[in-house]
């Protein structure tokens, strides 16, 4: 993020990771903590990471503190539900918005996955200027269906833990809403680059991996949006490798 769009001082950056430091030395505190703990992690014997998994871990740190600090999280809930496959010829998107009230800015993310829980594709990126997490959701939506329509995905089911976006989606009561446009677009596209799209809502916990990459979008700059299909990037594989490993157990 530029300093000139930002309007922001050098001397406010951190001196660890080079990033604008906002908070009043929040983002330098963060970085002295993710390097402690990969120190002490090496001198265990288990290897030294490389220097941008640091800084990225201390990066996401300080943003779920900023999040957690203007109560934008969402409470967890008392059962954790797991993510659930969809039928074998349908592709499932998981997406998810991040909104910064303070900034009145925000981010998106999402994850395409397969009926084995394989991923294909996944998607993020920075939004600068934002009217309410609605938005944040919508324009997760439109990169979603953007991205999948240029890979030939036909037909697809799209889950998001906003019960709001999927009531836009699925009836015309928020067609009068600031964000109502980008509601009528998007079911326009759909009806032109879609064979059959399902919108369902999940417990937010079955949609984690959207919010981590909503929330990997808040770190990066604005116009450097990141779409991955193959290879995807090694922290996006961890995660879904994590998660086959307890879908097949639980199978």
């Amino acid at each position: 993020m530029s300093i000139a769009r930002r309007g922001v001082d050098t001397d406010s950056r951190c001196p660890i990771c080079m990033r604008l430091d906002e908070d009043g030395g929040h983002c330098f505190l963060k970085c002295k903590m993710a390097w402690w703990d990969a120190r002490n992690k090496a001198n265990a014997g288990e290897g030294l990471p490389e220097i941008e998994v640091v800084l990225r871990r201390a990066t996401l740190m300080a943003i779920d503190a900023k999040m957690l600090k203007e109560k934008t999280h969402c409470k967890p809930g008392k059962k954790r539900v797991k993510w659930t496959p969809p039928e074998p010829d349908i592709l499932k998107v998981n997406i998810d918005g991040a909104f910064l009230e303070s900034e009145k800015s925000g981010a998106w993310g999402y994850i395409v996955r397969t009926s084995d829980g394989e991923a294909v594709l996944a998607g993020s990126g920075r939004l600068s200027s934002v009217y309410d997490v609605l938005y944040a959701e919508m324009y997760a939506c439109l990169d979603a269906l953007s991205a999948c329509s240029e890979q030939g995905m036909m037909k697809i089911q799209i889950e998001s833990d906003c019960s709001n976006l999927v009531s836009a989606m699925t009836k015309s009561n928020f067609d009068l809403s600031p964000a109502g446009a980008l509601f009528q677009d998007a079911r326009l596209f759909i009806s032109l680059n879609f064979v059959s799209v399902e919108f369902k809502y999940c417990h937010r916990s079955a949609n984690e991996y959207a919010h981590e990459l909503a929330r990997y979008g808040l770190s990066r700059d604005l116009d450097q949006d990141c779409v991955w299909s193959d290879p995807l990037p090694v922290f996006v594989t961890n995660l879904v490798t994590h998660d086959q490993v307890g879908y097949r157990v639980n199978e």
